[in-house]
């Protein structure tokens, strides 16, 4: 466990009570998790829904749509690909992609990240590099503190995100070996099903080294020009049948701060954000044992 700072303690005393539930959106019913007629929803400090969606559709349009084109919304060719075959040579954060590999996709395996320094060292420049100055992070950071959410500075509040987005826990009942930003960025093994894994990036590497294959045509919203997917795979050999939803064209700089918004102002709840022509919800739980950390998060298809 990190030392926390002043700033990780007071948000930690603020997320005690949130609601939580099971660690992948397919364990809701299954695991002896908390049920929702059990858990204890706690207002948020004067955060409005309206306050929510101006400062998500502010984070939505900091970083320009980076040019992915999806071969499965045409659905023309067999065998489905998820992307374009123009598209193999896309460039990715390196900041990003430079963790994927410390860690490993079967649960009950302990993540590499446990003990290496060098993942440590590159989660703090993944961090570093989301929250550079009138980016995203930055706008989560100006909301949050004009809302009293957080007093700290924005060095106090990097740390904060680590903690809760890569502070390992134990998922399967073992080893570390989940975080909030595995499952949701990088895709987790639990009984032979995907679960996580909401993220194009990661699907877009991944189908590169043809480990990624999709199964059915996805859905693709808002029709005319699509922001958000649900599609079908296999991963590794393993089915996720209930599919992923995953924000199309964005940065992991949006993601974690729209998600980051979503775990702070509605945790276990609808999340009303505003992408501009267009209104979703987020879903963001919080990890049982400790409701500090993230245990899953993404968007929702209406």
């Amino acid at each position: 466990m990190v030392p926390l700072k002043p700033l990780t303690v007071s948000l930690l005393l603020f997320f005690w009570g949130f609601p939580s539930k099971a660690l992948d959106e397919t364990d809701w019913h299954n695991d002896a998790f908390l049920h929702d007629e059990e858990q204890h929803i706690i207002q948020r400090r004067a955060i409005n829904d309206n306050e929510i969606r101006a400062t998500a559709l502010q984070i939505w349009n900091s970083v320009k749509d980076l040019n992915v084109q999806y071969d499965g919304i045409t659905h023309k060719k067999q065998p489905l690909k998820l992307f374009t075959e123009n598209q193999r040579t896309l460039r990715l954060d390196p900041y990003f992609t430079r963790l994927f590999g410390f860690y490993s996709a079967r649960l009950g395996v302990e993540d590499g990240c446990v003990r290496s320094i060098g993942c440590k060292e590159a989660q703090n420049r993944f961090i570093e590099n989301i929250s550079q100055n009138n980016g995203p992070i930055s706008i989560l950071y100006g909301f949050l503190s004009e809302k009293g959410i957080i007093n700290g500075k924005i060095k106090d509040f990097r740390e904060s995100l680590k903690t809760m987005w890569f502070e390992p826990y134990n998922r399967s009942g073992g080893v570390l070996d989940s975080s909030g930003f595995e499952h949701v960025f990088l895709g987790e093994i639990k009984n032979n099903a995907v679960k996580g894994l909401h993220n194009w990036m990661r699907m877009y590497d991944e189908e590169l080294g043809g480990r990624f294959v999709l199964t059915r045509d996805g859905n693709y919203f808002p029709t005319a020009k699509p922001a958000v997917a649900n599609v079908i795979f296999t991963w590794n050999g393993f089915p996720k049948n209930q599919g992923s939803t995953f924000f199309m064209k964005k940065s992991p700089a949006v993601e974690t701060a729209l998600y980051t918004l979503c775990f702070m102002a509605r945790p276990g709840q609808n999340c009303p954000i505003d992408l501009g022509s267009f209104q979703l919800n987020v879903k963001t739980f919080a990890w049982t044992k400790d409701k500090g950390l993230i245990g899953t998060a993404y968007p929702e298809i209406p």
